[in-house]
């Protein structure tokens, strides 16, 4: 056996059935993407956290004798909280602003917010939380203790709102693992039916190497070649469809959620890749290998 031999071999066999090649390479290209799929949205996930993290506040009212330097330093030691990402003190006059320009945007009337002034509203602590599982939670636990700190009014704490959050993520985490699972199963199904056509379709030739009294190593490597060469294919494939579609997908989806984060959006790394791409080959080596029926012991002699 030489590399000429092998390299004729290989080409033989991709010539002769070339769609069970690109079938190969369709089969790997899909668990790629499926594979990448899953990390990157996990990912995306967190980062989407992170955004709700971001903007979700318990609002701290603070009583009337409240001066601006002790609600700075009540906003300096919750700042220290684990659970808090933020805090800011909201002064009556930013108060108002902030209404007057939540009706503009809303394209709302404002002419009945004109007899308003700055003293209709109580100086607040906007305490933005950190990302975390279990949002809701950590609002009403730092709400709890909130209420039990002198100068403090009154605290909302979004749980409304946060719980109905809660409940949409859970739905949407199920419903992405439904997809992954499916399009998995139909990456398995397809590598399994690859590896019966390829078994069938090598079974005649194996025979005749056999025959011909070359070595069981000889009569596997070609297959194992072309399997590791389009699941090569297949998975590069599926990572440079990632690569290349993956942020347009999520800024398109992200920008019709309103969602704007600060973070950059998930790409695979470098060493990702080359890892999936090696793991790709050493798959389809092995698919190659046992998708190749080796003769019985008497056909060799």
């Amino acid at each position: 056996m030489s590399l000429a031999w092998t390299a004729r071999n290989v080409r033989r066999q991709v010539e002769a059935h070339p769609r069970i090649v690109l079938g190969t390479s369709a089969a790997f290209c899909l668990l790629a993407l499926v594979a990448g799929g899953a990390t990157l949205g996990a990912r995306t996930v967190n980062r989407w956290g992170a955004f709700v993290g971001q903007n979700v506040h318990v609002i701290a009212y603070l009583a009337d004798d409240v001066d601006q330097e002790r609600a700075l330093g009540l906003a300096e030691i919750l700042g220290r909280a684990p659970t808090v990402a933020r805090v800011t003190v909201v002064e009556p006059a930013q108060a108002l602003a902030r209404l007057g320009a939540m009706a503009l945007s809303l394209a709302s009337d404002a002419r009945p917010l004109e007899g308003l002034e700055p003293a209709y509203f109580p100086r607040s602590l906007e305490i933005s939380l950190a990302p975390a599982g279990d949002l809701t939670r950590h609002a009403n636990d730092l709400a709890k203790r909130l209420r039990a700190v002198p100068g403090v009014a009154e605290v909302d704490a979004m749980t409304g709102g946060l719980a109905r959050l809660a409940v949409w993520v859970k739905l949407g985490r199920v419903i992405g693992l439904a997809i992954l699972v499916a399009l998995g199963l139909v990456a398995l199904l397809a590598l399994v039916t690859v590896f019966l056509r390829t078994r069938g379709t090598v079974a005649e030739r194996a025979a005749v190497l056999a025959q011909l009294g070359e070595t069981p190593a000889a009569i596997r490597l070609p297959s194992s070649l072309w399997t590791a060469m389009a699941a090569f294919a297949g998975g590069g494939t599926g990572a440079l469809v990632l690569s290349l579609a993956w942020r347009p997908v999520l800024a398109h989806l992200e920008d019709n959620l309103g969602i704007v984060s600060a973070h950059p959006s998930p790409l695979l790394a470098s060493a990702e890749i080359v890892a999936g791409l090696a793991f790709m080959i050493a798959a389809g080596l092995a698919m190659g290998y046992f998708a190749t029926p080796l003769p019985p012991t008497s056909d060799h002699a």
